[in-house]
């Protein structure tokens, strides 16, 4: 029934378009023509989830179903329509050439990166993988008590390494003039206030009954959060904080029922829309990326409270919404990519970005101490001032957008389905066909937080395994303080075969 009534909706959809084209009234929607494909495409991405769902493995920390509602339906499915119906309308339309060809192909170059990475992850052949490395992995896990403190005093040097990165220049809507050799490991250990984060909301999630201490850990990682979403400056802050609860409440054990999604899609939506809000506003306050010393900063960010609260709120919707519809669409930009990669190809050598792919897998793996002049081939602004004409902020390329810049439309499917092969082979490593354990579930986190589909392709490797290596000496200490602080509490059972630190 499910899947009739889905048919029906798509055929109604389809002749609703034929009969307002034949009747002209798309004359003032010049790209309403993309409407069928942004279906076909939106039948594409929810294919593997329906097939997951089918089997009963439907949840959100499967990397497909992550990055399917995450990201790809909301920006080329929502965005599509954004665009396609007039709200979204960037500066850079009119970079794109021949948009009736160029449009749908870039839909279609979508729908095959897609492809490519559920084949990617389907194969059984990153399944096996997989479990074999799996064996490989220490049993052990410790109980929800055990880990408490160790994960509190992670989460609190997290906070204290990006504060310390914040007076660098480091974090928030400020950039330094000139990256030192350092600072690379000191903006990798940010990653420990969301590791952190992660593991207390664990904690929190696997109680079969809350205490007042769980109580002051949920209010305390609310107000970190806000606090941290504020001075970062950027419109996504609550949003990764929103995601980090999910995970946490998912990868516990817990079960996703349909009132679950009802709510956590109206929570993310009023958090995408104040983050919309504020964050836009703060930019416009702040004018630039120029670095500041923290009072001229905090004044900014009061300036940004002031100006919000005083607004009235159907003002400061439309504006939101406005916000949301340009940043969700992904399309347009994508777009500019493919209509003129082969043109400016040429003059990418003089902007450093050329076989940035390439350049970022073979080096990414020698520290900057080491090779201090190691280029940053995957430059996102150097790419956009080439591309959009606007270095001031980077705009969003995705992988599929790299990977043809790079390899052309045939290297669109390799690297996806080999991303998807990788994905599949961490994924059964750490989580697959495993009762849940909390130093794993942290670890799978992280490699979902790692894995950027609107950067550059050439940066997802490098992105997992900083890291990865990041979040692997975050849970060591963890299971370290764990295992000698409070002795190994095996109170739950939980030690299983190995000491996990030997």
């Amino acid at each position: 029934m499910l899947l009739g009534g889905l048919l029906m909706l798509v055929a109604v959809v389809v002749a609703m378009f034929f009969a307002i084209e034949e009747s002209g009234g798309l004359s003032n929607y010049p790209y309403f023509f993309l409407l069928p494909w942004i279906v076909g495409l939106a039948i594409v991405l929810v294919t593997p989830s329906a097939i997951l769902f089918y089997k009963g493995k439907f949840t959100l920390s499967n990397p497909i179903v992550w990055a399917t509602w995450t990201y790809l339906f909301p920006a080329f499915v929502m965005g599509g329509f954004f665009m396609a119906g007039g709200w979204s309308q960037p500066y850079y339309l009119s970079f794109i050439q021949d948009a009736e060809y160029t449009l749908p192909l870039t839909i279609s170059l979508v729908a095959l990166g897609f492809i490519g990475l559920s084949i990617g992850y389907f194969l059984p052949l990153g399944s096996r993988v997989g479990g074999l490395l799996e064996r490989m992995l220490p049993a052990t896990d410790y109980s929800t008590k055990a880990y408490y403190l160790p994960s509190f005093l992670l989460f609190v040097l997290g906070i204290f390494n990006t504060s310390f990165a914040f007076i660098m220049g480091l974090f928030g809507f400020q950039r330094a003039q000139e990256f030192g050799t350092y600072d690379g490991i000191v903006y990798l250990t940010t990653l420990f206030w969301v590791q952190g984060s992660f593991l207390l909301w664990s904690i929190v999630f696997r109680q079969e009954k809350l205490k007042p201490i769980h109580f002051l850990t949920i209010a305390f990682l609310i107000v970190t959060a806000l606090g941290r979403s504020i001075f970062s400056g950027t419109r996504g802050g609550l949003v990764t904080a929103c995601f980090t609860v999910v995970l946490a409440y998912v990868l516990s054990g817990k079960a996703f029922r349909i009132r679950h999604y009802i709510l956590a899609g109206c929570i993310f939506f009023s958090v995408l829309m104040a983050g919309m809000i504020y964050g836009s506003t703060f930019r416009a306050v702040k004018g630039s990326e120029e670095r500041q010393n923290i009072d001229q900063y905090a004044e900014n960010v009061l300036q940004t409270i002031d100006q919000v609260g005083q607004s009235d709120v159907g003002g400061m919707f439309d504006y939101g919404f406005s916000r949301i519809t340009e940043r969700m669409d992904v399309v347009s930009g994508l777009a500019v990519v493919v209509s003129n990669h082969e043109r400016l190809e040429p003059y990418e050598e003089a902007y450093g970005i050329n076989d940035n792919i390439w350049t970022d897998l073979t080096t990414f793996f020698i520290p900057r101490v080491i090779w201090t002049d190691k280029p940053a081939a995957s430059d996102a602004r150097r790419f956009s001032d080439l591309y959009f004409e606007f270095g001031e902020s980077s705009t969003a390329i995705t992988p599929f957008g790299d990977l043809l810049r790079n390899y052309g439309i045939p290297g669109v499917f390799v690297g996806m389905f080999a991303l998807g092969l990788i994905l599949r082979t961490l994924h059964r490593m750490l989580i697959e066909n495993q009762s849940p354990r909390l130093w794993r579930s942290a670890l799978w986190f992280m490699v979902l937080m790692s894995v950027s589909f609107e950067g550059f392709y050439g940066t997802i490797i490098p992105f997992l395994f900083k890291d990865g290596v990041t979040a692997v000496i975050g849970i060591s200490i963890v299971c370290l303080l764990a295992a000698k602080l409070m002795g190994g509490d095996r109170s739950e059972g939980a030690l299983l075969k190995r000491p996990l630190l030997g």
